[in-house]
C-alpha cells in the first residue's frame, strides 16, 4: 500500500536557481511517511495511541530535475522491508507533470514515545503497510556508517540553536543538513548535490556543541557532525 500527497514549493524550500534543496525534499519526503503513518493509525499525533513513533536512521536521495518555487511535487512512498526494530522505506517523487524528479530510499527504527527504548517489531504493527517486498528503488544499496576515506579540508565548532530542535526534544533530522552547510566553504555550500546519503548514529540535543569536520577529494564532499566532548559521532552526511 502507498501513500501519495502533495506539496507546494514555497520561497523558503528552493536555493541557487530558484531550485528546491535537498532540505525541503527531505521534508517532504518526511510527511509524506507521517501520511502513510496516519493511515495505519502510527502518525505523530497518534503515539500516544500506537505507543510508537519512527526515527529515521538514514537517507539516501538522488534528484535528476528541481522544480522551482510555485511548482507542485508529488511523493509517492512505500515499505519495503523489515527486520528487528528497522523498517525500510523508499519514495518516488513526482512534478506536477507526473515525471519523476527524484528518488530516495531510508532506514527507520520504531520507538516507544513513553520510554525513548527501541520496539522489536511485530506482524500486527506492519500489516496495514502492505509491505512491497522487491520493489527496490536502489537495488543492492547499503547505507555507510562509516566516512569515506577522503583528504581533511576544513573544521568548525557550533552550538545548535533552539529553531532547529523538534518534537522529540533534539536537533531535527532535515537541519542536520543546515549544520552541514556551516562547514562547507565559500561555493560549495550553495551547490545543491544530486547524490546525499545521511547516516544518524546519535542524537543532537538542545544546547550542545558540535565539531563539523569537512572531508573531500573535490568530487565526494563529506561532512562528520562530532559529540566535542568526548568525539562521538553524531551523523555522516556524504554528498556528490
Amino acid at each position: 500500500m502507498q501513500a501519495r500527497q502533495k506539496f507546494f514549493i514555497g520561497l523558503q524550500d528552493v536555493g541557487t536557481g530558484n531550485h528546491i534543496t535537498n532540505k525541503a525534499l527531505i521534508e517532504a519526503l518526511s510527511n509524506a511517511a507521517n501520511v502513510h503513518g496516519l493511515m495505519v493509525g502510527q502518525s505523530t499525533g497518534e503515539k500516544d495511541i500506537s505507543h510508537l513513533t519512527w526515527i529515521v536512521l538514514n537517507w539516501k536521495l538522488v534528484v535528476y530535475k528541481r522544480p522551482g518555487a510555485c511548482e507542485t511535487i508529488e511523493v509517492a512512498t512505500w515499505g519495503q522491508s523489515y527486520k528487528g526494530i528497522q523498517a525500510g522505506r523508499d519514495y518516488d517523487v513526482f512534478d506536477s507533470n507526473g515525471e519523476l524528479i527524484a528518488k530516495a530510499t531510508s532506514n527507520w527504527v520504531a520507538m516507544n514515545p513513553e520510554t525513548g527504548r527501541p520496539i522489536k517489531l511485530h506482524p500486527d504493527q506492519i500489516e496495514g503497510y502492505k509491505m512491497e517486498n522487491g520493489h527496490l528503488n536502489f537495488e543492492g544499496f547499503t547505507f555507510a556508517r562509516q566516512a569515506p576515506d577522503l583528504p581533511f579540508v576544513c573544521d568548525k565548532e557550533l552550538t545548535v540553536i533552539k529553531s532547529m530542535i523538534d518534537m522529540n526534544g533534539h536537533v531535527h533530522n532535515s537541519s542536520y543538513l543546515d549544520l552541514a552547510e556551516e562547514v562547507l566553504p565559500d561555493g560549495v555550500d550553495r551547490k545543491l548535490f544530486d547524490d546525499i546519503e545521511i547516516c544518524y548514529r546519535k542524537e543532537i540535543k538542545p544546547k550542545e556543541t558540535v565539531r563539523l569536520e569537512y572531508i573531500s577529494d573535490g568530487i565526494t564532499h563529506c561532512v562528520i557532525i562530532k559529540d566535542i566532548s568526548d568525539d562521538s559521532v553524531h551523523s555522516v552526511i556524504i554528498m556528490k
